[in-house]
């Protein structure tokens, strides 16, 4: 195992140890020892990681809009590489005027993409108070808009690249059908966490996501 590697593995558990404690505490209320001790780590090992509890909550989020990168990124390249496949399959199912096929398509789409968010109630409940947090700091909020900024670009790109190998285009700005989508993840992340608080992991009930999708997402070849 490489150094790097190692390091890899211990910002991983110390970020899963602050949401833990951040959604038990609240950001506010969360220590560095409290964290430390909730993944098993002395304060050395966090300090040779993070310079403060802002760099980690920074790392956290950097990591989320990573992963929904990747996460569309893969599901385009799956999708393009079966789509000779696909398409003809898809063909004698289309209704008159495409509609019940391109909500198929999109459903099969959001069913397939692994949503770049944790389903564990402390994880969910923890984003939500890093995003008040925030708020109340308006120097960490700052930071924390510097790295969505670097990633929205390639986000947005990523995005318009599935959508069209599903020969399919938003009808509104990129960041806005993001920014949407978002919004409604987030509710329906509450929701479930309010139905079942103690749960290991909660299930994310995706028809509202769907919903934006089918308002905002147009099919022109079939125009």
């Amino acid at each position: 195992m490489t150094i790097s590697t190692r390091r890899q593995r211990t910002r991983a558990a110390l970020q899963e140890a602050a949401l833990t404690v951040f959604a038990r505490r609240g950001v506010a209320g969360a220590s560095i020892e409290e964290i430390c001790e909730e993944g098993g780590f002395t304060r050395g090992a966090f300090y040779s990681n993070y310079g403060t509890k802002d760099d980690l909550i920074l790392e956290i989020i950097d990591q989320e809009f990573a992963r929904a990168v990747a996460g569309a990124t893969d599901l385009a390249s799956r999708h393009m590489e079966g789509e000779a496949c696909a398409v003809p399959a898809m063909e004698g199912e289309v209704a008159a005027d495409g509609t019940d096929e391109h909500i198929a398509v999109l459903r099969r789409a959001l069913d397939e993409f692994d949503l770049p968010f944790s389903p564990t109630p402390a994880a969910i409940i923890a984003q939500r108070d890093i995003e008040l947090h925030s708020l109340r700091h308006p120097q960490l909020r700052a930071r924390l808009e510097a790295v969505k900024a670097r990633h929205t670009e390639r986000l947005e790109a990523t995005v318009a690249e599935l959508l069209s190998s599903y020969g399919a285009r938003a009808t509104v700005p990129m960041s806005v059908l993001i920014d949407a989508c978002h919004a409604c993840y987030n509710q329906a992340a509450e929701q479930a966490v309010a139905a079942a608080p103690d749960a290991p992991t909660v299930s994310i009930d995706r028809s509202i996501l769907l919903a934006v999708l089918v308002a905002f997402i147009e099919f022109p070849q079939a125009d």
